[in-house]
């Protein structure tokens, strides 16, 4: 079932995690009303411009308490994004987004299929015109007569520079294909891309992705950095820390919340589902991969267990309870709210109530609640100032604030802890016979693409994992080879120069070169 799957039970959390309720020390403050908005940003240079997706395709911006429409490109969105959790779905903005102007947006498209886009946005608008499709999922007929497709839906750039989106497992429920335990599909995982192109189509995979260039992938395997997920529909990065967080919506029992830590945050970690729905067995647990793979599974930090009303629905909204939709939400760093500072903050589509708990391995702990309620919640957000919103499928957007005021705003000074060392690159390369291509050897402080330039060569990119030493080969041109040849005939010794840039995500280069000294 999908993320407005309709479920009710009474209020059960995870043994032993079961913390007071806060004291309402904080309020939700309405910023406006929109048609089912499903996710909430801002410009990463102008908090105050707060840019609101709604389901059926477009996206509004508001500033100063006016409302204007962004960018519409419903003609282009699944006709059921009214129905389920389907249609215009998350958007990220480019790190470099004050220069280049591009944002992302993940939807599903009007085949049914999961899709990011790039736009260039004017000012105030984005011209759909400008459209560039980056990366499509194919979705696979369900079988079900309301097909639950699951397609995860969040996109976000990482602290690393690199773009994340998460796809659900593709449906039928139970995943019976075994779609999220496959790294040959990209169903059922968190992607990791360099969206950067021209062309459609066109993008990158780190070289740092955890399957990067595996044999025999014929189609997936290089983009996924995580997997063994149902219907991540929310993801965030802690703005502080870097660290992973995942709200993956349960199947039949289980919601759960998974949590990674450090530069790697979950690189290659396998989640579980369907060999485990939670903690627990899941529907898959007897299959050989499954089998296979016991006691390799990232297990989550949290789960709660959920429990179906006679019409598999959630009650009235006014009744209480939570169950059985979880909506992932954010580490809060907005300083201005010191009671939720540090915690993590999510919330359940079926119950609306707003909880939090405290991260931590192996378990997390102080799950509480905060006393406020938005009904039927689709998301959260957070601006550039780590403000915290959230979204009503109803219409409302509420921003979280403290009665009493915090006595600092905004988010918290960057972590000294995190690496900030300068790119640097050093090459080498030993003494080899002529040939069709010269190799080097190339090493960079940080993840980068190089480029190796030189009248000899053709010119070369490769891409770099940070501290690790990689071989670059490099084609000479057919008249170059000839002149060395004459010259390794008349002298027995040659010199190929090779000059090198290596370039990171945020723009920084570095430049080495060599001599690279042939033989007969």
């Amino acid at each position: 079932m999908s993320f407005l799957r309709k479920f009710t039970a009474g209020l059960v959390v995870a043994a032993g995690l079961m913390a007071p309720a806060s004291a309402n020390a904080v309020e939700l403050q309405q910023v406006g009303s929109f048609d089912r908005p499903s996710y909430v940003t801002s410009d990463p240079g102008h908090p105050n411009r707060l840019f609101v997706i709604e389901q059926a395709g477009r996206i509004q911006l508001l500033e100063d308490g006016n409302t204007t429409t962004f960018l519409d490109i419903q003609p282009l969105v699944h006709a059921l994004g009214q129905t389920g959790d389907y249609g215009l779905l998350s958007m990220a903005f480019s790190p470099s987004y004050a220069t280049n102007h591009l944002f992302y947006v993940l939807y599903s498209n009007v085949d049914g299929d999961w899709e990011i886009d790039e736009f260039s946005a004017n000012n105030d608008s984005a011209d759909p015109a400008s459209r560039r499709m980056v990366l499509s999922v194919t979705y696979p007929p369900t079988g079900e007569v309301v097909p639950e497709y699951h397609y995860g839906g969040q996109l976000q750039f990482g602290p690393d520079g690199y773009l994340y989106a998460s796809t659900g497992d593709g449906g039928p429920q139970g995943d019976p294909n075994g779609n999220a335990q496959n790294l040959g599909a990209l169903l059922g995982k968190i992607l990791r891309i360099d969206p950067q192109g021209s062309a459609p189509g066109e993008y990158t995979v780190p070289a740092t992705n955890p399957f990067a260039n595996t044999a025999g992938c014929a189609d997936g395997c290089d983009e996924i950095w995580s997997y063994g997920l149902r219907n991540p529909w929310r993801f965030s990065f802690d703005r502080l820390t870097g660290d992973l967080t995942i709200g993956d919506v349960g199947w039949n029992t289980w919601e759960e919340v998974d949590f990674e830590t450090g530069p790697d945050h979950g690189r290659g970690d396998n989640f579980g589902w369907n060999c485990r729905e939670g903690a627990n067995p899941g529907p898959g647990e007897s299959t050989p991969v499954c089998a296979d793979r016991v006691g390799s599974f990232t297990e989550p930090v949290f789960e709660y267990p959920h429990v179906l009303d006679v019409n598999g629905s959630c009650s009235d909204p006014a009744t209480p309870r939570i169950a059985g939709s979880i909506i992932g939400g954010y580490v809060v760093r907005d300083r201005a709210l010191a009671d939720l500072y540090g915690r993590y903050l999510y919330a359940d589509f079926c119950s609306g109530g707003l909880r939090s708990l405290e991260l931590g391995l192996p378990m997390a702990s102080g799950d509480r609640s905060e006393g406020l309620s938005v009904p039927r919640v689709t998301s959260f957000g957070e601006d550039a100032d780590c403000r915290i919103y959230v979204a009503s499928f109803y219409g409302p957007v509420y921003r979280l604030t403290e009665p009493a005021g915090g006595k600092v705003v905004g988010c918290p000074p960057p972590d000294t802890s995190i690496d900030t060392r300068p790119l640097t690159l050093d090459m080498g390369a030993e003494n080899q016979a002529l040939g069709k291509r010269l190799t080097f050897f190339a090493t960079t402080s940080l993840d980068s693409t190089l480029l190796a330039t030189g009248k000899a060569i053709q010119h070369t990119t490769k891409e770099l994992a940070s501290n690790q030493t990689t071989k670059v080969e490099v084609k000479l041109t057919r008249g170059k080879r000839k002149q060395i040849q004459n010259r390794l005939d008349k002298r027995g010794k040659a010199k190929v120069k090779l000059i090198a840039t290596a370039t990171d995500h945020s723009g920084a280069t570095a430049t080495d070169s060599i001599k690279v000294k042939l033989k007969d």
